[in-house]
């Protein structure tokens, strides 16, 4: 298995190099060390053909030397984890009940994403029709949640918070807290 990965790796990196000196990319060159390539070697690559390329599987060798940037590897960490996390609460906020055009307006959700991410979730295809209205008590339980959670600045994470605690479906939380906004 290992011999695999070094093959698609040593593959990857002899297009990425012939690429880049096809493209007079520079840039590309200078973070895969290859600056002060000898000119030779440098007209060997721009022309490389498939048949040469097919030889790398009984090549034992490694074309190159990984250096992790740990610095780029931590801000895609921190990256990954705060997307994941906003695709985390855009599902919750689904599953407590808030609508494609409610989503659309707090996170930019689209009509297509909004419905595979139901599709996703298992949910059926949301049906279009009235909210209900809550009854006077559950008004004034979300509006006294609603006040209560202003301390939390991104709206979603409050909808959330306080359909955890009222229980009440964020369609009809979002239509309560529009009316007095």
């Amino acid at each position: 298995m290992q011999n695999y990965y070094l093959t698609s790796l040593n593959h990857q990196a002899l297009l990425a190099i012939a690429e880049a000196l096809r493209n007079g990319d520079n840039q590309m060159l200078m973070q895969l060390g290859l600056t002060n390539m000898d000119h030779h070697v440098s007209s060997e690559l721009k022309g490389l053909s498939a048949d040469r390329v097919a030889c790398l599987p009984n090549f034992k060798g490694s074309l190159f030397q990984i250096n992790i940037d740990q610095t780029a590897l931590q801000m895609f960490l921190n990256f990954a984890k705060t997307k994941v996390s906003e695709d985390d609460l855009i599902n919750q906020a689904i599953l407590a009940g808030l609508r494609q055009p409610m989503l659309e307006q707090i996170k930019g959700i689209s009509r297509r994403e909004f419905a595979a991410r139901r599709q996703r979730l298992g949910l059926p295809e949301h049906s279009r029709g009235r909210i209900e209205v809550l009854s006077e008590k559950e008004e004034i339980a979300v509006l006294r949640a609603w006040e209560k959670l202003k301390h939390v600045d991104d709206v979603l994470e409050r909808l959330l918070a306080l359909h955890e605690e009222t229980g009440v479906s964020l369609d009809q939380a979002w239509i309560t807290i529009k009316q007095v906004t």
